[in-house]
């Protein structure tokens, strides 16, 4: 599953040129790069918060510099990286997650995880981050709309 969700997240962005890339509908809104470094982030942040329950390592960390989110809550925009970059990003945070699953015993697989304000498994941040992907998956397809819609209106 995890495979098949990052293919169809390529695939949505595969020969997207920059200027689709960077495009916003709006001056606070999130472009097509902004919601993949998300992806990126939050999928580090469960990996290491929540499941392996230590802090992101600094090889992963230093691509991670930026927040997740503004002071009212919108995603951080992160300027304008190459679309190399951003799956790159993606990429790496996802080497680190398979790692990590693959080397889980099953009962490990299945541990919940006491934190202050939930209890998580593994298994179900699996679930949670395909989730996750798919619906920005959908925004970053309805932004591709929205950007030639605007350059075919007069």
């Amino acid at each position: 599953m995890l495979e098949a969700c990052r293919r169809d997240t390529k695939a949505t962005i595969n020969g997207m040129n920059e200027e689709l890339l960077h495009w916003r509908l709006a001056d606070n809104d999130s472009n097509i790069g902004d919601l993949l470094y998300h992806i990126a982030l939050v999928e580090a942040d469960w990996l290491y918060t929540e499941v392996l329950q230590k802090p992101i390592p600094e090889q992963i960390g230093k691509d991670l510099s930026h927040e997740d989110r503004d002071n009212l809550g919108r995603l951080i925009h992160i300027g304008e990286e190459t679309a190399g970059a951003l799956v790159s990003r993606l990429d790496a945070v996802r080497s680190e997650l398979k790692t990590s699953y693959w080397n889980m015993d099953y009962a490990d697989f299945r541990r919940l995880r006491q934190l202050p304000k939930y209890d998580v498994s593994p298994e179900w941040v699996l679930h949670h981050l395909l989730q996750h992907e798919a619906e920005h998956r959908g925004q970053i397809n309805l932004l591709k709309r929205k950007c030639t819609e605007a350059k075919k209106s007069p």
